[in-house]
């Protein structure tokens, strides 16, 4: 049973935009803060602001608007670090996500970005076989 004096649930989804890091480039994570409506048996979105902590140290805070936030912050050093999104609100009960992730050298990036151009063209050049097979085959 519901009871007007109980706290919401909230939760916080969270992903970086880009996955790979590199030193010194802004860093992007979007999401979306929500708490579950009992009486209509729900998550709904929320109004609220986010405090975002880089590897245990206070970095800023997001406002979540009709639920959805965005933070950018500049990276830290290479190596694997920890970003943490915690909400707390009267009426709420507090939630908490954490989210790892690593800052590698450009060369890395730049040679990861040249392998999924190469994987997409491809897999492009594999499709076009297949229709033109397909095509061909269909003419006999």
């Amino acid at each position: 049973m519901f009871s007007s004096s109980s706290l919401f649930k909230t939760r916080i989804s969270a992903h970086f935009l880009d996955a790979f890091v590199c030193e010194g480039e802004l860093v992007t994570v979007e999401g979306w803060l929500t708490f579950y409506d009992e009486r209509e048996k729900e998550w709904k979105p929320l109004d609220g602001r986010i405090k975002f902590y880089l590897d245990g140290k206070e970095i800023g805070e997001a406002e979540a608007k009709a639920g959805s936030f965005s933070f950018s912050f500049l990276s830290p050093y290479i190596g694997r670090h920890k970003l943490d999104m915690k909400f707390k609100a009267p009426g709420y009960e507090p939630s908490y996500r954490s989210l790892d992730f690593e800052v590698v050298k450009a060369e890395k990036k730049s040679n990861v970005l040249r392998m999924a151009r190469l994987a997409f063209i491809l897999i492009m050049l594999l499709v076009i076989v297949l229709f033109l097979s397909i095509f061909i085959a269909k003419q006999f």
